[in-house]
């Protein structure tokens, strides 16, 4: 029974996988005929959900579902499960193993770009809710699934999707009291001191702001460069910017997350972990040798694009780098803009593109924490270690902390230990983990 459910997501999934659903900033290169498509095989396969929540398509192509409670207890918060639909470009085709949006089935993994970031996750979510709906479950609360449709691209808050889904969530008055997202869940972990399982929760994003640096000049011909090119002063702010990177700091969260992941550790790691203030100076010279690590402690500083003239011989009239810059609690595009600033030489300036500040963290505390806990306790066998964390990257969670104190990037999926890059080339999912993830939403929405 359990294989045939399982071959049955993996035929959901591919189909999923077919539709190129791709987000562009330039709304004019965008299909969205894949989007529409896309909701109508969505409608095929789940007819339980399409009857009974309704449905309303959200900016351009975002998708919000609510089944609403026939009973509804006084004073309960309604629970959003989200997504999203997009995908980020496949790159050469050439390079796949199989075509990129052929969903190809090979065993219980599906091939494509998308499989596991993030239509994988919408299986699931959808997945647990239409098999709800078919065993008579009701809730005293209300149910809805988010699906945005341009999470992989940095767009105004007025072309967001998942933006224009919360805000009219609170047009309707709606506090939410819980957001699920992608993000972490259950790993197996044996070591020396440990066997059982650690449950890594999201509990808080870090910021995300792309900062140009530029110097503007009259040009000119490369056989009379004078003292210097505005490249070259553009080069001495990178140099001097990667060697003042933001100083370490450790936030409450930070905190909160080393302390309990030292259980998973030994020796000097698991004593510096479980009292990071204590040892601060030895966790910061280990920093220095963990980039992920690094990125807990500080707003990092990332140069990833440069720009100068178009020929060999001419002198850029504007120099640029493009820097990304991953913020942590407490910093702000602002305060970060002006930290940047004090290092540049003159003639050169910082202004930020685009981008947000970090979200605020969700306490280790209080009925839907517990309550994930539980779940996870109930059907993991040995021991558990539940980790708060900090999740460096970004999702469309973010935009919900206005309307929802409890936002987790948590999926509940115990991974198999296959699965293909996010992003890369011969992206894969492998559905054996689905059915973990389906388990986790079923259990949620039943005892929440």
């Amino acid at each position: 029974m359990e294989n045939d459910k399982i071959r049955l997501y993996a035929e959901h999934l591919s189909g999923m996988v077919k539709y190129p659903t791709l987000s562009n900033v330039d709304e004019d290169k965008v299909n969205y005929q894949a989007f529409y498509d896309f909701h109508k095989y969505l409608e095929e396969t789940y007819p339980l959900i399409h009857k009974t929540m309704e449905k309303k398509v959200i900016g351009k192509a975002s998708l919000l579902y609510k089944w609403p409670a026939k009973n509804p207890a006084p004073g309960k918060k309604p629970v959003l499960l989200i997504a999203h639909q997009d995908v980020v470009p496949e790159n050469d085709h050439s390079l796949w193993k199989y075509p990129p949006y052929s969903g190809l089935i090979d065993g219980t993994f599906v091939w494509g770009r998308g499989s596991g970031d993030c239509k994988s996750t919408i299986l699931c979510e959808m997945e647990a809710v239409e098999a709800l709906i078919a065993s008579g479950f009701e809730a005293d609360y209300d149910i809805y699934l988010g699906f945005g449709h341009n999470e992989e691209i940095q767009v105004p808050h007025d072309r967001k999707g998942a933006c224009l889904i919360a805000d009219y969530l609170q047009e309707q008055g709606v506090t939410l009291g819980a957001v699920f997202d992608e993000g972490g869940g259950p790993a197996k972990m044996t070591t020396d001191t440990f066997d059982g399982y650690n449950v890594t929760l999201f509990m808080a994003e870090k910021g995300f702001v792309d900062f140009e640096i530029y110097c503007d000049t009259n040009g000119g011909h490369s056989m009379a460069p004078g003292q210097g090119t505005g490249l070259g002063k553009v080069a001495q702010a990178v140099v001097a910017i990667e060697a003042n990177p933001m100083p370490y700091r450790l936030t409450p969260l930070t905190e909160s997350s080393l302390k309990a992941s030292a259980k998973l550790y030994s020796g000097k790691t698991a004593e510096i972990y479980a009292d990071p203030a204590g040892h601060f100076e030895e966790l910061c010279q280990m920093a220095k040798e963990d980039k992920f690590l690094d990125a807990k402690l500080h707003s990092t500083f990332a140069v990833t694009m440069a720009q100068g003239s178009g020929q060999s011989n001419v002198l850029p009239m504007h120099a640029a780098v493009i820097m990304n810059v991953r913020s942590l609690q407490g910093d702000t595009i602002e305060s970060i803009e002006e930290y940047i600033r004090k290092l540049l030489p003159e003639g050169v300036e910082v202004r930020a593109l685009n981008g947000n500040n970090p979200t605020p963290a969700v306490e280790a505390k209080g009925h839907v924490f517990d309550l994930i806990g539980k779940i996870e306790r109930d059907r993991l066998d040995g021991e558990l270690v539940i980790v708060p964390n900090l999740l460096p990257g970004g999702t469309d969670a973010r935009n919900y902390t206005g309307i929802c104190d409890s936002v987790f990037r948590y999926t509940g999926t115990i991974p198999t230990g296959h699965q293909g890059p996010a992003h890369g080339i011969d992206e894969f999912y492998d559905c054996a983990s689905a059915p973990s993830s389906i388990q986790f939403y079923t259990e949620f929405l039943k005892q929440y």
